[in-house]
């Protein structure tokens, strides 16, 4: 509670709050002495698990301002300023700081990370995958009104569109990654966009913008190359390759932090799960489905494979092992094979009528094709 005696402001502690502080710091304060050294307390928060139980806000503090009168030493009573003064802080912060937390290595929790997350207000936002996610937004509404059809769960798609891939225009290369922007269908796109913005962000808040990008675009080139070599005839749209790379990088953030993260058999669990259902689905849906299958699963395979690998590269790794950089540089290596593979197998695939003849006509062409299949009502 706080009382106010003329232009002073004071917060009062109550018996209740002190108690819940003081067996806090009856925990840290194994020596029973007046204060507890910044330096030892340091030392503790960053290396032990046990640590974790302290609000992520009363670390930041502790770490950077709690010794209010500078003498290398935080006591019990500003201890419980500090802890009074954070607890209040807004409830969306808490969320997030917890789902960045899953992500980020206990290591990788250090004053300045710490103090990032608790002032992070998403103000500027996470550049890359809300840019991203707003481009396919703004695309998928331009081509709803553009097609002039009704929009269903799953389709249509516009095929004629420069920039979904279309197997009679290979020798657009652009196609190979603007296909992520164009989505079949009004479901098609919103599970997209829910999974690559919520561990899109997440990721993003951890490893940086730019690390976060070269996942994303690796898996969507690595799907339409994989659905190009595999299944040749094959329009592709939509942000799949991408989204699966986002979403198995992960896995590649716990190899290189497995011994640091926090719960991550909890984490191999639900990558489990998730690939199992992925692998379950895709199986059902080209052999058993009454109706054949019209989803890329060549592509969500693309993007998981590109999204292990180069989140191994590429996804920070805040203590090195010595074993890691083995790990690094096989991932390196598979990927490098694996793309440039699938890169000149796309050039020159020594195999007659095995791609079908490139169309060199107007795309203006391929517009009224579609309109003459799908007429405006």
């Amino acid at each position: 509670m706080e009382l106010e005696d003329g232009s002073h402001r004071y917060h009062v502690v109550s018996e209740a709050d002190e108690e819940c502080w003081r067996k806090i710091w009856d925990t840290y304060d194994v020596h029973d002495d007046p204060g507890i050294s910044l330096c030892d307390l340091r030392q503790r928060l960053l290396s032990r698990r046990d640590a974790e139980s302290l609000p992520d806000e009363v670390v930041t503090k502790l770490l950077t301002v709690a010794d209010t009168n500078h003498d290398g030493n935080i006591s019990f009573s500003e201890f419980v300023n500090l802890c009074e003064k954070t607890k209040r802080s807004p409830r969306y912060r808490h969320l997030l700081r917890r789902g960045a937390f899953i992500v980020i290595p206990r290591s990788g929790r250090d004053a300045e990370t710490r103090k990032y997350l608790d002032e992070y207000s998403c103000c500027p936002p996470p550049l890359f995958m809300i840019s991203i996610t707003l481009i396919e937004v703004g695309v998928f509404i331009f081509y709803a009104v553009d097609m002039d059809q009704p929009m269903g769960a799953n389709h249509p798609a516009p095929i004629y569109s420069p920039l979904t891939y279309n197997p009679y225009r290979r020798y657009e290369a652009w196609r190979y990654l603007t296909y992520a922007f164009i989505h079949s269908g009004y479901m098609h796109l919103v599970n997209n966009l829910v999974v690559q913005v919520v561990l899109g962000v997440l990721l993003e808040m951890v490893h940086s913008w730019w690390r976060v990008m070269l996942v994303y675009l690796s898996g969507v080139a690595a799907g339409s190359l994989a659905t190009s070599v595999t299944t040749p005839s094959t329009y592709l749209a939509g942000a799949s390759g991408g989204v699966y790379a986002i979403e198995y990088a992960y896995i590649g953030n716990l190899i290189l932090n497995w011994s640091e993260i926090s719960h991550p058999w909890v984490q191999v669990i639900i990558l489990v799960v998730l690939m199992s259902f992925d692998v379950g689905f895709a199986i059902w849906d080209t052999y058993f489905a009454a109706q054949a299958s019209t989803t890329g699963h060549m592509a969500h395979l693309g993007g998981a494979l590109a999204g292990i690998l180069v989140g191994v590269n590429v996804l920070r790794n805040l203590k090195r092992e010595p074993w890691e950089r083995y790990c690094w540089w096989i991932a390196f290596v598979i990927f490098v094979i694996l793309m440039g593979s699938g890169i000149i197998l796309n050039i020159v695939l020594p195999v007659p009528e095995f791609y079908p003849d490139s169309d060199f006509s107007a795309m203006s062409n391929a517009r009224e094709d579609f309109f003459k299949r799908y007429p405006n009502e």
